[in-house]
């Protein structure tokens, strides 16, 4: 932690529902599962930001719509809005997702 915050007060947001995950009715062990969206978002919402015990959703440095994934590409793209402009916690965040 930091011993003086950058953003003492944030704006806080509220978190959406996790979405169910549907398991495939036919299991191929080596079957290639497609990555959507929704699935990369649920697996960086939950990370805390550097500087509170808030999650990167609950501060609205990720959302959804920031993603871009391109599965036949193998490609992800996660565009992150730090709660401050020139955030010495930036880096950090972009490491962690």
């Amino acid at each position: 932690m930091v011993s003086e915050l950058i953003n003492a007060n944030p704006i806080m947001y509220e978190k959406k529902e996790h979405r169910a995950r549907s398991m495939p009715t036919t299991v191929e062990e080596y079957a290639v599962e497609p990555i959507d969206q929704q699935e990369v978002f649920d697996h960086v919402r939950d990370i805390k930001d550097p500087e509170h015990p808030y999650s990167l959703e609950e501060l609205k440095v990720i959302t959804k719509d920031a993603i871009e994934v391109d599965d036949q590409q193998s490609y992800v793209r996660i565009t992150f809005t730090p709660t401050v402009e020139h955030c010495s916690m930036a880096t950090i965040i972009g490491l962690c997702l």
